[in-house]
């Protein structure tokens, strides 16, 4: 027989003893015979001896989370014990843990439910995000309570704000299982019929289908581009794999063991030393721009001035001694474009963070609401040992790299389609005008999304057909607006910033190649 386990989890005294009293008073659970309570934090409401009794709940304090585990949970439930557990879970444990243990036996958890009191939901989502974030994105549903005294402008916003940790959430305002009919169907026995047929399986049916019908001379057309759009998909991936760990790890030790202090003193000085040192500043970390991304949200989420750390992100591919090393080995009868990608990639990174500077643009306009929101749970920034803190690090490493890499692998897809077809069309447009040679290679850069430590040898096969201040535009401007790379920045930066940011620097980016016209040619 199947033993069911439920999840309610919260913060103290957000009503999470309340609403599990409510749901076996409710008869939400009813259809249970023998039900196990492991109560894993003891808040100000208590369990009545009555109640237990009346419905024959079993309570069973856990004091410490190492005891949740796969092991323990079916042993309670030998012997026919309990088909059914109801876990109250402590808001201030990692919900990772519970999640991650393999379960035993007939175990499986079902519902993962998290209750909020409504007056200081904005209270944690401000100050403790690194909580809140793992608890609702781990979540089925979030019950709001206590919300009399919110208009629905405020409910609005809790909503939103919900929904920006975790779109497939479904938030309910009520105060009682009772309330609310889905509760009902959520908490009865799993049943094992699930819909057979979905509309995606539909849909992958009909292409199935209609690729059977098209004559074999397009088939062949189409295994071919098949062929070129995954190899080109796997070669970013492969390629950016490395430096996205070196990124990630950056990142999380930044996050969690480099003082803010340190860095504010580095970058936190509106004067043009400080722009001078965001420029120079990727020489050392010679990490391409597919690692560095993760690595400047870590910076923004420090609260560090927004006009250096933009600056530092725009120049630091071109300092990169790896990247002058492949220009070198790309270019090596032309050691001029190796002084004019550094010059133009400084020049460039420089003038956008001084312009932003003197814009005086609030940084709480343009970074995120939830942009603070990390997966750091409070075990990992709190830990005091040095080995706690290694292992801090290597955990939330892992926990960046698996934010990050969802989006570099859609960029990189969108990549490959561009690195499959755009050559062509470049191709076809190939004229003597520089101002459309400026235009055509900053599509390319944008669109193609390579590397930065890779993308001269590209620029190479490009030289000869363009001119060389066009093939310097395609390998200074593409780390800047890579497509896979602003789309990470997006987590952090809103998508209004972001744009006019790309369209300041791609205006910065042609002043730059105009005067490398003149100096070049």
């Amino acid at each position: 027989m199947a033993i069911d386990i439920d999840v309610v989890t919260g913060f103290l005294e957000s009503g999470k003893t309340t609403f599990i009293k409510q749901m076996i008073k409710s008869g939400v659970t009813k259809d249970y015979e023998r039900m196990i309570l492991l109560l894993c934090e003891e808040g100000v409401e208590e369990y009545e001896k009555e109640i237990l009794e009346k419905y024959n709940v079993t309570l069973i304090p856990v004091e410490d989370r190492q005891i949740l585990t796969g092991e323990y949970l079916a042993k309670i439930c030998e012997g026919g014990t309990s088909d059914y557990i109801l876990i109250e879970y402590n808001g201030t444990w990692d919900m990772q843990y519970i999640l991650g243990n393999k379960l035993k036996g007939d175990c499986r958890i079902r519902n993962i439910v998290f209750v909020s009191e409504a007056a200081t939901f904005h209270t944690y989502y401000s100050n403790m995000g690194g909580l809140l974030r793992p608890q609702i994105e781990n979540s089925d549903y979030v019950v709001v309570n206590r919300y009399e005294n919110q208009i629905e402008n405020e409910k609005k916003e809790i909503k939103n704000k919900i929904k920006a940790l975790n779109k497939k959430i479904k938030t309910v305002f009520l105060n009682s299982p009772a309330e609310d009919k889905r509760f009902l169907r959520i908490f009865t026995p799993y049943e094992d019929f699930k819909k057979t047929v979905t509309p995606g399986m539909i849909i992958l049916l009909a292409v199935l289908v209609g690729l059977c019908f098209l004559p074999t001379k397009y088939l062949s057309y189409a295994y071919d581009y098949t062929n070129k759009i995954s190899v080109s998909f796997l070669s970013i991936l492969i390629q950016a794999i490395p430096f996205l760990l070196l990124g990630a790890f950056l990142s999380s030790y930044l996050q969690l063991l480099v003082p803010v202090g340190f860095l504010s003193r580095q970058l936190g000085k509106n004067n043009w030393k400080s722009f001078l040192a965001a420029g120079l500043a990727g020489f050392f970390f010679p990490v391409c721009d597919c690692g560095l991304a993760p690595f400047v949200s870590g910076l923004l989420k420090k609260n560090l001035p927004l006009p250096q750390v933009i600056a530092f992100w725009l120049a630091s591919a071109s300092v990169n001694p790896v990247v002058i090393l492949s220009v070198c080995y790309a270019f090596p009868d032309n050691r001029r474009i190796v002084l004019a990608r550094i010059f133009a990639g400084v020049i460039i990174g420089i003038t956008v963070g001084v312009i932003l500077l003197l814009l005086r643009i609030p940084t709480k306009d343009v970074i995120r609401p939830d942009a603070g929101l990390t997966k750091m749970s409070v075990d990992m920034v709190y830990e005091s040992s040095k080995r706690g803190k290694f292992l801090s690090v290597i955990k939330g490493a892992r926990e960046e790299f698996f934010r990050v890499f969802r989006y570099v692998i859609f960029g990189a897809f969108i990549s490959s389609l561009c690195l499959t077809f755009l050559p062509q069309t470049i191709k076809m447009f190939i004229s003597s005008s520089a101002l459309l040679q400026f235009f055509i290679m900053l599509g390319a850069a944008v669109f193609m999304s390579t590397c930065s430590t890779s993308n001269a040898f590209i620029g190479r096969s490009f030289y000869g057909q363009f001119a060389l201040p066009a093939v310097l535009s395609f390998m200074v401007l593409g780390p800047m607006l890579d497509f896979k790379n602003i789309i990470i920045l997006s987590e952090v930066l809103t998508k209004k910033f972001l744009f006019q940011l790309c369209l300041l620097t791609a205006v910065v980016g042609f002043l730059t190649y105009t005067l490398l016209m003149f100096l070049l040619l």
